[in-house]
């Protein structure tokens, strides 16, 4: 795919900021945590990790370099001391590939993109240090009637041609109790695999299609020539409008994946 947009994925910098803040209200860090942040995007939730632990030393890896380079920015305007404690790598998850290194493991909406998920959990096993843990939320949403009608709409024509196979990325998500199973196999303990549902006020079905640009109609615009993209948008949006009943305000509700986990002690 494209490169990723920065600025309009933090266009909705608010509501997708809400699923990291329902982990830091559960999460306690100690005074020298090492932590890696993978698929850290613009690094803000790296930074604030970093924040937090007021010592150790975090590592945020994104693949893309337009993410990176926003990251890097960021880094660049904080104080010389909080700075050294706080790296920013381009790298693809997927080689991701430590031993005993951190004390924990951190992915916020990240991992969906993948399909490996049993091989990426194994190396974040691995990754951790004995009683380090694993903090993992992934969009699990492709039920939702916005991506319900995106993927019917791609496997129709004039579409279904240059779409046929595209699925959105959290159908990749599986069911709670798959990952508990998972990560048990793999050796984890204190597996806790929930969903949660964010309830994200619209002004209509447009600026839901306008959140979607950032992340998941990228798959499908991609694909599409560039003559082409803007019908497929538009139609799009004339079919949320109907399948939402209105083209006025309306809650986007949004479901979430979220999977704490612990590497035993020895």
């Amino acid at each position: 795919m494209a490169d990723w947009d920065p600025d309009l994925y933090n266009k909705f910098r608010r509501y997708r900021a809400e699923p990291f803040e329902a982990i830091l209200a559960r999460l306690e860090l100690g005074s020298a945590e090492r932590i890696v942040d993978l698929g850290c995007g613009t690094g803000e939730n790296t930074v604030e990790l970093a924040r937090r632990s007021g010592g150790g030393s975090t590592v945020g890896m994104d693949s893309s370099p337009a993410m990176i380079d926003r990251a890097l920015k960021l880094r660049g305007g904080l104080e010389p001391a909080f700075r050294e404690r706080l790296r920013f790598v381009r790298g693809d998850i997927r080689e991701f590939n430590s031993r005993r290194e951190y004390s924990m493991v951190f992915s916020n909406a990240a991992l969906q993109w993948l399909n490996e998920h049993r091989e990426v959990f194994a190396h974040c096993f691995e990754a951790l240090v004995p009683g380090g843990r694993l903090v993992v939320q992934m969009p699990a949403n492709d039920h939702e009637t916005a991506q319900v009608t995106l993927n019917a709409m791609a496997h129709e024509e004039p579409w279904r041609a240059r779409l046929d196979g595209v699925r959105p990325p959290s159908s990749t998500v599986a069911a709670p109790e798959a990952y508990l199973r998972m990560l048990g196999e793999i050796g984890f303990t204190e597996v806790d695999c929930h969903y949660q549902t964010f309830h994200h006020p619209m002004s209509s079905p447009a600026e839901i299609v306008a959140w979607c640009r950032a992340t998941v109609l990228r798959r499908y615009l991609d694909l599409l020539d560039a003559g082409a993209r803007e019908p497929f948008v538009e139609g799009l949006t004339a079919r949320l409008g109907r399948a939402y009943g209105t083209c006025g305000p309306l809650t986007f509700n949004f479901r979430r994946l979220f999977i704490w986990a612990r590497r035993p002690a020895e």
